[in-house]
Formats: structure tokens, sequence, C-alpha cells
């Protein structure tokens, strides 16, 4: 994805809601603004649908490159790692004080932490405002969201 992909994503997105959520985000993040407030709050609340059919949500490191993509962080044992494999969609939510993002769409797996060291990982780590998105020893796994709606403020 690009910050240009990420800005039409979030330019439909307004266009197709309804107008009490066009006048909630009335006052809307641009892609550049948005890929900073995610790398500043660092954490969201990622909702999936367990295999019983009942919502799970799990809150979890979550990063923005340059390029507009977004990722999450996941323990391979975890609820939200099984989730997944048995249906990639995600609700995602960043909350602050005078900011939230709302967002929907699919995650897929890029890898694991140790394999991404050399490539990915030092990219997000500049990025963001703690200095680094992961522990450097974090072996979990980190996946890409393709987002299809979002909401920011």
């Amino acid at each position: 994805m690009s910050l240009v992909r990420l800005q039409a994503v979030i330019d439909r997105s307004l266009a197709g809601a309804s107008p009490l959520t066009r006048e909630l985000f009335d006052e809307h993040m641009d892609a550049p603004a948005l890929r900073d407030f995610i790398n500043e709050v660092a954490s969201a609340t990622v909702a999936t649908v367990g295999p019983n059919g009942r919502p799970h949500a799990a809150l979890t490191l979550v990063a923005c490159s340059n390029s507009g993509d977004v990722y999450i962080a996941v323990n391979p044992r975890s609820a939200l790692s099984r989730n997944l494999k048995g249906s990639p969609f995600v609700a995602l939510t960043v909350d602050a004080s005078e900011h939230g993002l709302m967002a929907q769409g699919e995650a897929e797996l890029v890898g694991l932490a140790p394999n991404l060291r050399a490539t990915l990982l030092p990219e997000l780590d500049a990025l963001m405002a703690r200095g680094r998105w992961v522990p450097s020893d974090w072996d979990g796994a980190v996946y890409r969201l393709a987002l299809e709606r979002i909401f920011a403020r």
C-alpha cells in the first residue's frame, strides 16, 4: 500500500458513510497524519470472530510504515492468532484522548519477527515515537492489514 492508496481508502470510506459518520469524522486525518498517529499510540484493539462465532477483542501493538501499510504484532499462541487462521477479517480501533481511528479489513501473515529483523522491523522501529515497535527478542508473528474502510479524526 502507498500513502496515496491509504488516502484513497480514507476518502472512499467517508464518501460511503452515513450522514452521522461523515459529521463525526468531518475533521478527519489525512494519510500522513494517520500514520503518525498510529505510530505515536502504538497499540490497538483488534476484533476477530472465533470458530464458535463469538467476538474476541485483543489489545496488541500496531505500526504504520512509511508506505502506509498497517501491521499488528500477534502472539502465535493467542486467541487472536487462532481466530486469524480461521478468518482473516478484522476490525481495528486506535484511541487517544483527542484522536481516534476505526477500520475494517483483512489480516495477512507477513512472517515471524526473527525473520523480519533485517528488513521490516528496523523501518517500523525508526517510525515509532518510543523508538522501537516490538521487543528485540520477541518471536511472534507480524500481520499486514489490508484495510478497506478507515475513519479517523
